[in-house]
């Protein structure tokens, strides 16, 4: 089951508010998902670092989802948007999977409207989560395409 609401880090939650601030007031041109990030962080759980669950998916944490329409398992990270790179399952914050994946736990079936369709996914584990406070990925907690650590992730699109 999903929980209610999602559960972010005070350090998290200054530095994506302060990214919706910068974005709301720009040309970015995805308003509805920045309004749906800033809908989530609204409605979100702040704690301190220490008190934010292990299994609990924050900025830059790795997470195992199923897909339940295609059946699969895929690993993603969740990222600000300078580091996403889909290929490398590098998913940006202000993508629709990214906003569903925020804040979640493991055993979570959420729901992420993308570009075909909506997608219903399951968390089913957390692999790795984050120790940066709220900065960018430390490149020992960087992932490649083959999985290997200390592969860089370059700037790209909003990811997924």
């Amino acid at each position: 089951m999903q929980s209610p609401f999602a559960i972010v880090s005070d350090a998290d939650m200054e530095r994506l508010s302060r990214l919706v601030r910068a974005l709301k007031h720009s040309l970015f041109r995805d308003q509805q998902q920045l309004e749906l990030l800033d809908q989530t962080l609204e409605s979100a759980e702040v704690r301190l670092p220490d008190r934010v669950p292990r299994d609990i998916i924050r900025m830059n944490s790795r997470a195992r989802v199923f897909d339940f329409e295609t059946r699969q398992t895929e690993v993603y990270t969740l990222v600000f948007p300078e580091e996403a790179n889909f290929s490398w399952r590098a998913i940006s914050v202000l993508a629709p999977l990214g906003i569903a994946l925020l804040g979640r736990k493991q055993g979570d079936i959420i729901e992420a409207r993308v570009p075909g369709g909506i997608r219903r996914l399951r968390v089913d584990r957390l692999l790795h989560r984050s120790c940066a406070p709220s900065g960018r990925v430390r490149d020992d907690q960087r992932v490649g395409s083959k999985g290997h650590l200390g592969t860089r992730v370059k700037p790209a699109h909003l990811a997924a």
